[in-house]
């Protein structure tokens, strides 16, 4: 089955210090924190009028997790799961990880452990695009030049279209002959040295 999933009303909960009647001051949008900006302060010296009037300078954390900016440019990501028979396409932002892009924002239930790349998952096989993932620790080098990628720490860099893996499979591919080097035998115990 095919889903096409249209891109949702973002909400956000932006948090404030203090509570103001400024039009530039942060307002909660909503009850439950998807997403929790913050303004810097201002330099000190500003008085109260002035500091209600200056236009709010937003930060976002910088890890992909949380939602970014909302004039991200967005691209197409489809990501097929075989043991489901499904295929999700979706738009993702270049700034959000693609894994937190399709569980937060559409609600997509994908396979999960660590969420920081250290796993494998989360691992997938780009088939065509690319995305950038400085902080795939969970993958080899060699691995991710045979274009495997770990969703949840992937910033799409180009339409994608990506088949989940195995995560055994991914990990034996990426340790299976060290491990074999070492004499122990799938599901067997490490033997002792006499």
């Amino acid at each position: 089955r095919l889903h096409h999933i249209p891109l949702p009303t973002m909400q956000a909960f932006i948090c404030t210090p203090v509570a103001s009647t400024s039009p530039h001051a942060p307002l909660a949008l909503s009850a439950t924190p998807t997403a929790c900006l913050r303004a810097p302060p201002l330099p000190p010296g500003l008085d109260a009028a002035r500091r209600a009037a200056a236009p709010p300078r937003w930060t976002a954390a910088k890890d992909g997790s949380f939602p970014g900016r909302p004039d991200a440019t967005r691209y197409k990501v489809t990501v097929k799961d075989p043991k489901r028979g499904e295929t999700y396409v979706v738009e993702a932002p270049e700034d959000r990880y693609i894994w937190h892009t399709l569980t937060d924002e559409f609600g997509i239930e994908l396979p999960s452990s660590c969420r920081h790349g250290c796993c494998t998952t989360c691992a997938v096989r780009v088939e065509s695009g690319e995305v950038q993932q400085r902080e795939a620790l969970g993958l080899l080098k060699e691995m991710r030049e045979k274009g495997y990628a770990l969703l949840c720490v992937s910033y799409p860099r180009s339409d994608i279209v990506c088949e989940l893996q195995d995560e055994d499979e991914v990990y034996v591919r990426q340790f299976g002959e060290t491990f074999e080097q070492g004499g122990v035998e799938w599901g067997g115990v490490m033997p002792e040295d006499d």
